[in-house]
C-alpha cells in the first residue's frame, strides 16, 4: 500500500514545530559536485539539480529536526542576518522542492522505517566546483538489455533487428560486475529493456543480483510465466519490498484474443498471457498489464479492461502505437477517431472501475494524460538568499531544457556490452558510443565518443546542411538528441532530421 505523505506547503501548513523530511519516494544524491533530487519509482527517472545551499539544507531534513531548529542551523551555517531570514530561507527551500512535486513531507511514525540519513557535509561544495560541472558525473539511471530477442514477433515492436548470438553475449559474471559497479556509483534505479529480459537463459540470476543489490526496476515481459517460473521469481525475492516498493512485473497483452495473437505473431499467445497473469496474481506479485493500442484493437479497450479487472488486475496501461524504427504500419496507425474512442473508453472504465490504476500514454490531449512525465513551469524561479546569479541561472536553464535524452542522464548497455544512448535504435555500429566488455560504466560515461555524440563538432557535418547553419549550436543546446531522428530518416546521424525547420524554409530554430 502507498505510504501516506502530507506535503508541506500543500497538504498542511509549515509551522515552527513541523518536522520536515524528504519523502521516501525521493532520493537526495551527490553526483560529482552536484546535489540531485531524484524521484524513486519504477518508471522514468525524474530529477532536479540543486544549488549547494539547497542540497545541504535538504540533507538536514531527516525527520529529527523541527522547522525552528532547521532555521537556527541555517542561520549560522549560511551567515543569514536574522532568525526571521533563516525561517524565510528554509521555507523557500521546502517550497522550491515542492513546487511541482511532493519531495518534502511531514514526518510521521509510519515514515520512520523509510527515512534515509544523509550527512549534510556531503553537499557542502564550493560554488566554483559546482559551476564547472556541466552534466551528471555518473549516469542517473541505466537501460539494461539482457537480451534483444523475444518469444514473440510483435507487429509494432520498436526493437526489431539482428539478435546477438549467444556466443557473443556478456557473461553472467560480467553483468554482475556491472550491476555492482552501478550500485557503487549510486545508481539505484535501472530500466530493463530489450527484447525480453526473460529470454536470456540466466535471466533469473541477473534479476536476483539486482534484487540483492536493492536496485529498483520493473520487469516487462511477454514470456509465458508458468507456475514454476513464478515460484522461482518468488524465491529470488521479486515479491519482497525494497524500501516501500514491491517491484512491478508488467505483462504485455493486447485486447481481443484473435487480434492479439496476430499482433504477437504467436498463435495462442493471448491464452498463455492470461495464464501468466493468473499465476502471478495468485502469488502476490505487483502486476501491471499493458497494451499497445492500434487501429485494430482500439474498439476493444473497455471490454479488455473489464476482463482484466475480473481477473483481479488493478494496474493497467494503454500506450498508443507510434512510428517504430522501420517506419509506420498504416494498418496499425491510430486515426483521430481511434484516439477519441480510446479516450472515451478509458474515461468510462475509470468511472466504472475506480479501484483500477488505468494509465494512458500518448492517446490523449495533454490535459487528459495520465502517467509519468517531466513537468516544467513557465513561472520564473526565485534565487535563494545570497545565491550566486550564475548558479541560479544554471539551475533555471537546466530546469527548462530537456535532459531526458542519452548522455545527459542515462545510457543503454546492449546484450553484448556495446553502449548506445537509446534503447529504441538498432544495434548499428554507427550508433555505438562505447563498450563495457572491458571498460567500466564510468569510463564509458566520461569518454570522448559518448560526450561528442549528441553534440558533434561542426566539421563532422561537412557536406550536410548543418555545416553552414548559424543556429547549429543553439539547436544542439536544445535538442542534442535529434541524431536519432536523423538516423531513422536517412540511415546516418550527421545530417539534419526531416523535421528540421531550416530544411523547411523557416528562418529560426
Amino acid at each position: 500500500m502507498p505510504l501516506e505523505c502530507a506535503v508541506l506547503g500543500k497538504d498542511i501548513p509549515i509551522t515552527e514545530t513541523t518536522v520536515p523530511v524528504i519523502s521516501p519516494y525521493w532520493r537526495l544524491k551527490r553526483n560529482g559536485h552536484w546535489a540531485l533530487l531524484c524521484r524513486y519509482e519504477h518508471e522514468q527517472v525524474r530529477y532536479a539539480m540543486l544549488s549547494p545551499k539547497m542540497g545541504a539544507t535538504l540533507a538536514l531534513m531527516d525527520g529529527r529536526l523541527t522547522f525552528r531548529h532547521l532555521s537556527m542551523i541555517t542561520h549560522y551555517a549560511f551567515d543569514l542576518e536574522s532568525q526571521e531570514k533563516a525561517e524565510e530561507f528554509v521555507t523557500r527551500v521546502i517550497m522550491a522542492a515542492n513546487r511541482e512535486e511532493d519531495a518534502v513531507v511531514n514526518m510521521t511514525s509510519e515514515l520512520e522505517p523509510y527515512v534515509k540519513r544523509i550527512d549534510p557535509f556531503d553537499f557542502a561544495v564550493k560554488a566554483s566546483k559546482w559551476k564547472t560541472q556541466e552534466r551528471p558525473a555518473v549516469p542517473i539511471s541505466l537501460n539494461l538489455m539482457f537480451s534483444n530477442d523475444c518469444h514473440t514477433k510483435c507487429s509494432y515492436c520498436f526493437a526489431k533487428g539482428h539478435c546477438v548470438p549467444e556466443s557473443k553475449l556478456l557473461s553472467t559474471e560480467r553483468w554482475k560486475e556491472l550491476l555492482r559497479e552501478a550500485k557503487a556509483l549510486g545508481i539505484d534505479q535501472v530500466s530493463l529493456s530489450g527484447g525480453d529480459p526473460l529470454f536470456r537463459k540466466d535471466a533469473l540470476k541477473l534479476i536476483e543480483e539486482l534484487i540483492d543489490l536493492d536496485i529498483l526496476f520493473a520487469l516487462s515481459t511477454k514470456c509465458y510465466i508458468t507456475e514454476d517460473i513464478a515460484d522461482k521469481l518468488v524465491s529470488i525475492g521479486m515479491t519482497q519490498p525494497v524500501n516501500q516498493f514491491v517491484r512491478e512485473i508488467q505483462l504485455n497483452l493486447d485486447p481481443d484474443e484473435p487480434t492479439a495473437d496476430n499482433l504477437a505473431g504467436s498463435p495462442g499467445y493471448y491464452h498463455r498471457a492470461v495464464h501468466s497473469i493468473r499465476n502471478l496474481l495468485k502469488r502476490g506479485f505487483n502486476v501491471r498489464v499493458k497494451a499497445v493500442a492500434t487501429a485494430l484493437t482500439a474498439p476493444h479497450i473497455y471490454d479488455w479492461v473489464d476482463e482484466l479487472q475480473d481477473m483481479g488486475v488493478r494496474q493497467i496501461s494503454v500506450a498508443a502505437y507510434n512510428r517504430g524504427l522501420y517506419g509506420s504500419n498504416d494498418r496499425l496507425s491510430l486515426g483521430k477517431e481511434d484516439r477519441k474512442s480510446i479516450i472515451d473508453q478509458c474515461r468510462r472504465a475509470r468511472a466504472d472501475f475506480p479501484e483500477i490504476d488505468l494509465r494512458t500514454i500518448g492517446c490523449e490531449p495533454g490535459e487528459d494524460r495520465i502517467g509519468v512525465q517531466r513537468r516544467t513551469t513557465a513561472e520564473p524561479l526565485e534565487a535563494l538568499p545570497d545565491e550566486e546569479a550564475e548558479i541560479h541561472d544554471k539551475i533555471r536553464r537546466w530546469k527548462t531544457e530537456d535532459h531526458s535524452f542519452g548522455a545527459r542522464s542515462s545510457m543503454t548497455i546492449t546484450p553484448d556490452g556495446k553502449v548506445m544512448l537509446y534503447d529504441t535504435v538498432p544495434e548499428d555500429e554507427a550508433l555505438f558510443v562505447g563498450d563495457v566488455t572491458d571498460n567500466s560504466i564510468q569510463d564509458v560515461w566520461n569518454s570522448e565518443p559518448l560526450l561528442n555524440y549528441p553534440f558533434p563538432k561542426t566539421e563532422q557535418f561537412k557536406g550536410a546542411a548543418c555545416y553552414d547553419c548559424q543556429n547549429l549550436a543553439k539547436c544542439q543546446s536544445k535538442a542534442g538528441y535529434c541524431f536519432r531522428d536523423a538516423y531513422f530518416n536517412s540511415g546516418t546521424v550527421l545530417v539534419p532530421p526531416a523535421q528540421c525547420p531550416m530544411l523547411q524554409g523557416e528562418s529560426t530554430v
